[in-house]
């Protein structure tokens, strides 16, 4: 029973993808392509606009709460990517995601950073941007940030908590150390006190 449920479940997902697919191609004719095979979640996001264009190839899976954005920019996503809850990839420029990449939950792409180098208002600034490659099978672990000019070899694995920004070759492991201090709340309260009235 448990497993006709989920037969069920995977054929509505699907069916509702390609209506979705087709709903959004019939807006974006020229600057959207996709397969007719996706696997995304009914809370998956999609924008295409400012002359933008998006180009998914075919059985990628989303979870909950996925945002894919071509903003202006090329965004690029390669056959059987996996995106876990959260994940947001927004192009500006150009984002290239290859074949078999998987994404855990919350990560971030982003191929721009605001100005803040004038006297404007940052959100009225405008934007610096570089393109974002990332590899064939690459693993990218939960609440990672990936910066514009990121390129990421294939097979590279980025540890949780990353903010990555430059350029790694082929199967490199990523993994941002933080150091940890552990202390006594209460005991070195009452040092700090007895130090600033001492």
């Amino acid at each position: 029973m448990i497993e006709l449920k989920k037969r069920i479940s995977l054929y509505m997902r699907s069916v509702l993808s390609l209506l979705r697919i087709a709903f959004i191609k019939i807006f974006n004719i020229r600057a959207f392509s996709s397969s007719a095979f996706e696997d995304f979640s009914l809370s998956t996001r999609i924008f295409v606009f400012d002359k933008g264009q998006m180009r998914l190839k075919r059985r990628i899976h989303t979870r909950s709460n996925v945002v894919f954005e071509a903003d202006g920019g090329v965004l690029e996503i390669g056959e059987g990517c996996f995106f876990n809850n959260g994940c947001m990839v927004v192009a500006k420029e150009h984002v290239k995601i290859g074949n078999y990449t998987s994404f855990g939950p919350n990560v971030l792409v982003y191929d721009h950073d605001h100005r803040i180098d004038s006297d404007a208002l940052i959100h009225d600034s405008g934007f610096d941007t570089a393109p974002v490659v990332i590899g064939d099978n690459v693993w990218i672990g939960a609440n990672t940030v990936i910066l514009r000019g990121t390129v990421l070899g294939n097979g590279c694995v980025v540890g949780a908590g990353s903010v990555v920004k430059g350029t790694y070759p082929p199967d490199t492991v990523i993994i941002q150390k933080r150091s940890e201090i552990l202390r006594d709340r209460v005991s070195n309260f009452e040092k700090d006190v007895d130090n600033a009235y001492g």
